[in-house]
């Protein structure tokens, strides 16, 4: 029985040795890149738009008012220069938090007769979300 498991031991390192040069290591389904084109550039995400829509709830949706074609959530584009928020204190119109990196836009609800607007940011490094109501 011995000289049978030591048989066994020894061809399971010669042919474990043989097949550890050849296999890969897993790959994490979360760390995979994704590109977003955006006029005539790539640019590196976490997620894809689709995942973006999917996580954060910004359905597309496009509708009629008063004879004016309205779009909720749709991709307004990528912007290297951050996101600007504006707090709830806010009473000019210009936004006082500022967060760094490259951002993927969602252009959310239009208020006031499209003197106003809601923008959904979301990092295409990190993915973190931040809304935007301005």
């Amino acid at each position: 029985m011995l000289k049978r498991t030591l048989m066994v031991f020894v061809a399971v390192l010669t042919f474990g040795g043989i097949f550890t040069a050849t296999t890969t290591t897993p790959v994490d389904a979360h760390a995979s890149v994704h590109y977003i084109k955006w006029h005539c550039k790539k640019y590196k995400s976490k997620y894809t738009i689709k995942q973006m829509r999917k996580k954060y709830h910004l359905k597309y949706k496009k509708s009629k008012f008063y004879g004016y074609t309205t779009k909720d959530n749709y991709f307004y584009g990528i912007t290297t220069k951050g996101a600007y928020q504006h707090r709830s204190t806010d009473v000019d119109a210009f936004p006082t938090i500022h967060h760094k990196g490259t951002y993927a836009m969602f252009r959310s609800k239009t208020f006031d007769g499209g003197n106003a607007y809601g923008l959904d940011y979301v990092n295409l490094k990190t993915g973190k979300h931040y809304h935007d109501q301005a």
